[in-house]
């Protein structure tokens, strides 16, 4: 065999390769596209369920934010700041931590560290802020990027 032949032969070994792989990519993203249209995810949804008793608003108040925080992630520090510049007293503001000692303290503002809590508002991605209604109950979700605009994305009825 020449090695003209064996470099045509290897290449054509790659370009098999290459060609099932993009196939399994390519019947992955299907799958998961199928997936959302029904609504199945690997999180259960948390939008119109109740949230967890120890982030609802208190009495006397007609909302609440709750932010789902890691400790590790930058922007979710920017959004737990954020959040304590809230001012309204009739809406509470609470942020699910992973570690609490990693953030710092608001006046206005509460960290609770739940596991048991924060695993179930979590929906595999961080920071997540959901808004809740007077009876605790999720009424609006977003995902944080780095793009969103902080103070106008924690005003109630804002979040989309």
């Amino acid at each position: 065999m020449s090695a003209q032949m064996a470099v045509a032969l290897l290449a054509l070994l790659v370009a098999a390769f290459a060609l099932v792989a993009l196939v399994a990519v390519y019947a992955r993203v299907r799958a998961l596209e199928a997936a959302r249209e029904i609504g199945l995810s690997g999180y259960a949804a948390v939008v119109g369920r109740a949230a967890p008793p120890s982030v609802r608003p208190g009495p006397g108040q007609r909302a609440g934010f709750v932010a789902v925080l890691d400790a590790d992630c930058a922007l979710c520090h920017a959004v737990w700041d954020a959040l304590a510049d809230i001012t309204d007293t009739g809406v509470r503001v609470v942020a699910l931590v992973d570690r609490s000692d990693a953030f710092a303290a608001h006046p206005g503002a509460e960290l609770i560290s739940d596991p048991a809590a924060r695993a179930e508002l979590f929906e595999g991605y961080a920071p997540t802020v959901l808004q809740l209604d007077a009876a605790g109950t999720v009424v609006q979700r977003s995902f944080v990027d780095a793009d969103a605009d902080l103070p106008a994305l924690f005003r109630v009825g804002s979040l989309a």
